[in-house]
């Protein structure tokens, strides 16, 4: 059963990766026209919807059975798998409501774009959402185990309200949710060493890096 469990999460995140990728290389292609594009999203959102909600029932059976490792497993895996989804589609909303924005008010001060300025400006009040929703979507499986875990930790390792709550606040923010879970499972349950190594040589190279680009 656990076997098939981690099947489940896996095929989780390929169709996350599927759906993106369709999304944003697809729609150059002549291959599908815009009626069996919007239908093969709706599929997609569909199917994802199923499997999330398959991820979020399994995290409260784990919580009902008190199983900490299992969670912590679960946890670590969806927030290191879909972090990267979480932050493109966020980069892509904030891309597309800003330059929306910023395009329609540059079409309104020209004589000849000025009808088509506010086409812009309700396009991208109407598309950035999407990506928006797309990005609490692709996050939420790791969010419902975060959770989990922390109400497990709550009984199980005695943390105060204001502890549940710092953690369940960073928990929402995305790279701090994995600085903020790498945390709670070295520091209270002993687990996540290796990985907490590898996040930290990541940090030093990502950092080194910006520094050598900005010199």
């Amino acid at each position: 059963m656990k076997h098939f469990s981690w099947i489940l999460r896996i095929f989780h995140i390929f169709v996350l990766y599927t759906w993106i990728a369709f999304i944003l290389l697809l729609p150059a292609s002549s291959i599908f026209s815009l009626q069996l594009y919007v239908l093969l999203n709706i599929l997609f959102a569909l199917v994802f919807t199923g499997l999330l909600i398959t991820q979020i029932v399994e995290a409260f059976k784990i919580f009902k059975r008190e199983d900490s490792e299992q969670c912590i497993k679960a946890f670590l895996f969806f927030k290191y798998s879909s972090l990267p989804a979480v932050l493109m589609l966020l980069a892509i909303f904030l891309v597309v409501l800003l330059g929306g924005i910023g395009l329609s008010f540059v079409l309104l001060v020209l004589p000849a774009t000025l009808f088509i300025a506010p086409f812009f400006f309700a396009m991208s009040l109407v598309v950035a959402p999407f990506f928006l929703g797309m990005s609490f979507m692709a996050g939420l499986a790791g969010l419902s185990y975060a959770i989990c875990l922390i109400i497990l930790s709550r009984k199980q390792k005695g943390w105060k309200v204001g502890q549940c709550i710092l953690h369940f606040i960073l928990q929402w923010i995305p790279g701090f949710d994995i600085l903020d879970g790498l945390y709670i499972t070295v520091r209270y349950w002993n687990r996540g060493k290796i990985l907490s190594i590898i996040t930290a040589i990541c940090v030093i190279l990502g950092l080194t890096f910006i520094l050598f680009m900005r010199s």
